[in-house]
């Protein structure tokens, strides 16, 4: 070992030339920071160590809990600075957490100093080192998550970190090794990879985290996967500071997401909550017995907090199996509901779809499949959904949406076009409304008959189907008039290209003679013979991307002056107000 090293190792110790910084884990379904992870960074100038070759030597000195004690000791000082409501990640060397002596900095006590509960901390066990005593090892993770610590086990999919550690005891999340991450957008293998880790985990329960990511399109493709959460300098550099996430960044994740889980347009979950028996964390467990006792229609019950956060959901099962047995009617009598939270249950924001809320629930392990869901409203308790409201909803919106469907295109009629906007209307997100509709239709309808009429409609549907991406919307409001509600803000580029499918696919639909005069011979509105130049389509869009909406009146008289300013325009025309 250099000199040099081990003198620039030492002075490290001696001098606590070590600082934090911190990196943020963004929800990839709608772009909040559920923690930042603390780094630590060597402050000496000219140092010939890394991060890496510090702990390494720190290991052969016999040094290691000095280490993790200088750089744990700069992560909790500063965290106190941390927003409110996230979390904390800290990396813990496996051999380190059992030892009850060195590793007492991370008793409820100590971080009481630092205004932290053990809520707030998630213990990463890194991967330097392989476990020595995997009994001792297993014995202490229980012990902390016994008080309400969480374990993240870091680069999983690499080295050390396989199935065994996992199944070894039960981590609340798992972060993907950044070398499946790299590139996931393009190699098949690693998207596989991935999504088969993400299948795991979501049936174990388990929250998983992608490390390293870097590009746009990897973070786009791992939304697409269902990963739950994701770090990389895509989405923020360790810095000093706690960073929030960039605008541009955060709009991304909303709109990719949201186009994923809006496939089909069920609707919001939120519109099926109802609110039901909720009791609080200090209430005692025989009262919510006796409780449904009586009333054999509560199958559930959510434990919630002082800020009507939901900490644990309990069972007509669960409660009725501790009273049971000979000793089970005493022992539980005294038992409070927060000695008995069960964190295993699906919680979803009201905001998320229908159809993404019965992708979750199925995904679950057969014995919860049935429970009901939990619905929340920016971390609020908003009420339950239970899987027969679930199922019975979603087929009668199917069969409803069917009879509503204009029977040329098969595209939603009115009544799901004016729900849709409402929706709209109640969301901050990005969104577009584009009105199309054929110039020429009639006189076209009355030279060349019905049939050929309903063919350029059904001609115009399915180009609209056919360019619009996925959770967008295409609806057929009658006649030759369509309109498309895209979750993003759209322009020129899109519709131009509409237009020119229409202007290519409808040659067909005229005669040789037709096409080489570039017009026809119909009626006019006063029964005369006139000359009438092919079908054109004029598209009018209105986005709230510079003036948002509040109600469907005012949306509707915006909408009207720009389809008459389309209107105006000879030819194929795009209006974007």
């Amino acid at each position: 070992m250099e000199a040099k090293a081990l003198t620039h190792f030492y002075t490290i110790l001696a001098s606590g030339a070590i600082r934090a910084v911190y990196q943020p884990i963004v929800s990839l379904e709608n772009g909040s920071i559920l923690a930042y992870e603390a780094l630590s960074r060597i402050t000496i100038l000219q140092c010939v160590l890394n991060i890496e070759d510090l702990f390494h030597i720190a290991a052969h000195q016999h040094k290691l809990w000095e280490v993790e004690q200088l750089c744990r000791s700069k992560a909790l000082k500063n965290a106190r600075k941390n927003p409110s409501s996230t979390k904390l990640f800290i990396n813990v060397d496996p051999n380190i957490i059992h030892d009850p002596h060195n590793f007492a900095g991370f008793t409820c006590e100590k971080l009481l100093q630092y205004r932290l509960c053990p809520d707030d901390i998630i213990f990463e066990i890194t991967e330097r080192s392989a476990i020595k005593d995997m009994g001792t090892f297993t014995a202490a993770i229980t012990h902390y998550q016994r008080q309400n610590f969480k374990i993240a086990i870091d680069d999983f999919g690499s080295g050390y970190s396989g199935m065994n550690r996992v199944c070894t005891f039960s981590p609340n999340y798992i972060k993907i090794d950044m070398q499946l991450i790299r590139n996931v957008n393009t190699d098949a293998v690693k998207k596989s990879a991935v999504a088969a880790i993400v299948k795991f985990c979501k049936e174990s329960g388990i929250t998983t985290i992608a490390e390293g990511i870097e590009t746009q399109a990897e973070l786009k493709t791992l939304i697409e996967l269902n990963v739950d959460f994701g770090q990389g300098y895509y989405l923020g550099k360790p810095n000093t500071n706690f960073q929030e996430l960039s605008e541009e960044v955060r709009m991304f994740i909303e709109s990719t997401s949201y186009a994923k889980n809006t496939i089909g347009i069920l609707g919001e979950i939120g519109v099926l909550a109802k609110q039901k028996l909720c009791v609080c964390e200090n209430d005692n467990i025989f009262e919510i017995y006796e409780t449904m006792k009586k009333n054999h229609k509560i199958t559930e019950v959510c434990i919630l907090d002082s800020k009507q956060g939901v900490r644990g959901m309990l069972t007509r099962s669960f409660i009725f199996e501790q009273f049971s047995g000979q000793y089970g009617y005493n022992l539980s009598k005294r038992i409070k509901a927060k000695s008995l939270i069960n964190n295993d249950f699906l919680a979803v924001d009201s905001n998320m779809s229908i159809e993404k809320v019965a992708e979750l629930a199925m995904a679950r392990e057969l014995s919860k499949v049935y429970d009901a869901i939990v619905v929340t409203d920016e971390n609020q308790y908003l009420g339950l959904v239970t899987i027969k409201d679930l199922l019975k909803t979603t087929i009668n919106i199917q069969v409803n949406r069917a009879k509503c469907s204009n029977p040329l295109t098969g595209l939603p009629g009115n009544t799901e076009i004016q729900r849709l906007i409402s929706t709209k209307l109640k969301s901050p997100q990005p969104f577009s409304l584009i009105y199309i509709d054929i110039d020429n239709f009639k006189p076209y309808n009355d030279a060349y008959g019905f049939t050929m009429g309903d063919q350029m409609i059904k001609t115009l549907g399915n180009i609209l189907k056919g360019c619009i991406d996925q959770g967008e919307f295409v609806g057929h409001i009658g006649g030759d008039d369509f309109v498309i509600i895209s979750n993003r803000y759209r322009s020129d580029g899109f519709c131009k290209e509409i237009i020119h499918a229409f202007t290519v696919q409808t040659k067909a639909l005229y005669t040789a003679e037709d096409i080489e005069n570039q017009y026809i011979i119909s009626k006019n509105r006063n029964g005369f013979t006139d000359t009438f130049s092919l079908a054109t389509i004029s598209i009018a869009v209105v986005t709230n991307q510079n003036m948002p909406y509040s109600n469907l009146s005012e949306l509707s008289k915006v909408i009207a002056h720009t389809k008459t300013l389309a209107k105006m325009e000879r030819g194929n025309s795009i209006v974007v107000h």
